[in-house]
């Protein structure tokens, strides 16, 4: 029987990069997303590759989500990995931001990693070894201003991350987060202009933002059995960008 990934948020630029980095001989992919066309076209371009996939819509927000998810992938196999790469982000200032706002950060956020997570231990559908990974942030430690529904949410998830990876490495189960830097993707393009991006990039320490697949290679180490002692791990792939920021007002850069 076929080894299976999970990839929640799969139609994303992120997840989507996950999910094709995860497939291989031997895997199915079940490629999570609310948007079908989007879950089905990174399911294609895996098969298109060599792989097994299979696309499933869910959303992440809805009770029954993960009930669903867990029910499906038990049908194809043991999971021996967990991705969650979807998230809810609002640039508002804290005094205009609203309540439902930072529930959704969370109910996509926290939330759902932890039912997913919890619905895939309680009912042993993880193989011995399982890797489970969230897409964490910078945000989680950094107050960034105009992002306090995201800022939370993140917060939050780190401290899943640490807890659930304390109480379950006795069954072997690893917990883990790969924390991105500025990646470019169409979701940045929609907040900001291209030109700005364009400038942006430049000053960032190694003078490119992050891609899509730089995250992907991450969580597929994080995902493998060479990482089958690191569990409670924070990787970040960010060139440098947390670094940079320990900067003092005033000071002069290169």
């Amino acid at each position: 029987m076929a080894e299976v990934a999970i990839v929640i948020g799969a139609g994303g630029e992120i997840g989507g990069a996950c999910a094709r980095t995860l497939g291989g001989p031997g895997v199915v992919v079940l490629c999570v997303d609310r948007n079908e066309d989007a879950a089905r076209e990174t399911a294609s371009r895996i098969r298109g590759a060599g792989g097994e996939a299979e696309p499933f819509v869910a959303d992440a927000s809805d009770s029954s989500f993960a009930a669903a998810v867990v029910t499906r992938a038990m049908q194809l196999g043991p999971v021996t990995a967990a991705i969650h790469a979807v998230a809810h982000e609002e640039h508002v200032e804290a005094m205009a931001i609203s309540l439902e706002s930072i529930d959704r950060s969370f109910a996509l956020g926290p939330i759902a990693a932890f039912s997913l997570f919890r619905e895939l231990a309680s009912r042993a559908a993880l193989a011995n070894g399982a890797g489970l990974t969230v897409i964490g942030s910078l945000h989680a430690t950094h107050a960034f201003e105009d992002a306090l529904g995201y800022n939370l949410a993140h917060a939050a998830l780190a401290q899943l991350v640490s807890t659930l990876a304390h109480e379950w490495a006795g069954d072997g189960i690893r917990v883990n987060a790969v924390v991105p830097g500025w990646i470019r993707t169409r979701g940045e393009a929609a907040f900001y202009e291209d030109g700005y991006l364009d400038e942006a990039g430049l000053k960032l320490p190694m003078r490119r933002f992050g891609t899509p697949d730089d995250i992907a290679g991450a969580v597929h180490y994080l995902s493998s059995r060479q990482a089958a002692y690191v569990s409670g791990s924070f990787l970040t792939v960010d060139g440098a960008l947390g670094a940079s920021l320990a900067t003092l007002p005033g000071a002069s850069q290169s």
